[in-house]
């Protein structure tokens, strides 16, 4: 059996006409469909954009929530002892909470985003650099202060000290106080002149104390000094007088490096014009002092001391004493110790002088330095 075969009419332009309008048709409808798709994406998301917006300003990145409290870092590159570094960081942290700032404990570690002050203790010989920097994020320094320690127990006068320094914006050297000064505030080398008020007596002598004057040169270090000085006495009292005058150079030991020191001193001494009721001194003498004094004030340039100076001559004093001031005696007594002598003084028609006396003035001062 044969198969159907079916033939196709043929098609004519009004059907072709048909087919496209039908595709076109189509074709509009979903671009309209596409293009109502992309408004509508394009809708929400200008709409979402200032809620996101918001998120993120009430969200603060990682590097803003480390500023809000900052971290003491401890910066240990000298291999000092832990228990230093530790030490030395907790009174810097301390020190910055004193002043306001909300500071963490001493750490070694924080994030590189971190609000950090930086606590460093580096040394050079025997000499100790003590170093504070605020820095964010870390590695990015803000401000910075140094203070050079004689020792590190100085760190305790010295972490307040750089801390107020930072925080204020000052040098180091404007922050010094009477309580927390270091050696660094010294004036070191030196050079002072000197004027002061003296009073001074000849112990174991019937003699009234003597005011006076002293003025001098000094030259100092933090912790030794050398001077030259001139003081003289005179108590102007026509019975037991006293006067006297001496030239002195010496040096000076400070017992502590610190604004309020010690010392003690020692040299030569030139005596003259000693005299009282009942010595004198013709001349000039020679001889040693030593002294015991103190010095406030050392890290300024205006100073203020105060001395107590014992002279030692070489040689005792003439007695001098005056004639009417004897009782009388007879040529030919022997009824005391000097018998011998007086009967010679009286065979050479000479009154009884006595034996020499030692002397060794002792001044108390009190001196102004510049």
């Amino acid at each position: 059996m044969n198969p159907t075969v079916r033939i196709q009419p043929p098609k004519t332009m009004a059907s072709i006409r048909h087919v496209a309008k039908t595709h076109i048709m189509h074709g509009r409808s979903t671009v309209w469909h596409l293009g109502s798709l992309a408004f509508l994406m394009a809708w929400i998301a200008i709409a979402s954009e200032p809620i996101l917006a918001q998120d993120d300003t009430a969200a603060p990145s990682s590097a803003q929530a480390d500023t809000t409290t900052a971290s003491c870092l401890i910066h240990n590159l000298s291999d000092m002892a832990e228990s230093d570094a530790q030490t030395v960081a907790l009174l810097v942290c301390q020190a910055l909470r004193r002043r306001g700032i909300d500071v963490g404990e001493p750490v070694y570690e924080v994030p590189d985003t971190a609000n950090v002050y930086r606590v460093g203790v580096h040394f050079l010989g025997e000499e100790v650099l003590l170093r504070v920097s605020h820095e964010i994020p870390v590695g990015t320094i803000l401000r910075e202060r140094q203070v050079r320690l004689v020792s590190i127990e100085e760190a305790f006068e010295a972490a307040g000290r750089l801390v107020a320094a930072l925080d204020s914006e000052e040098t180091v050297e404007s922050t010094a106080t009477m309580e927390t000064l270091i050696t660094e505030d010294l004036e070191a080398d030196i050079s002072l002149w000197a004027f002061g008020l003296a009073a001074a007596v000849a112990p174991g002598e019937n003699a009234t104390p003597a005011p006076g004057f002293l003025m001098g040169w000094h030259y100092e270090t933090p912790r030794f000094g050398i001077f030259a000085d001139f003081l003289v006495v005179d108590n102007g009292s026509e019975k037991n007088r006293f006067q006297y005058g001496t030239i002195t150079v010496g040096g000076k030991y400070f017992l502590l490096d610190k604004a309020v020191a010690p010392w003690i001193s020692g040299g030569a001494s030139m005596l003259f014009a000693t005299q009282s009721d009942a010595f004198v001194q013709d001349g000039a003498g020679i001889g040693v002092f030593g002294a015991v004094g103190l010095e406030v004030f050392r890290f300024n340039q205006n100073r203020l001391a105060i001395e107590l100076r014992l002279n030692l001559p070489f040689s005792k004093l003439p007695h001098d004493e005056a004639e009417e001031e004897y009782e009388p005696f007879y040529c030919d007594s022997d009824d005391d110790f000097w018998a011998d002598q007086r009967r010679r003084d009286c065979n050479n028609n000479d009154r009884y002088a006595g034996p020499d006396r030692y002397v060794a003035p002792m001044s108390l001062s009190i001196v102004y330095l510049w």
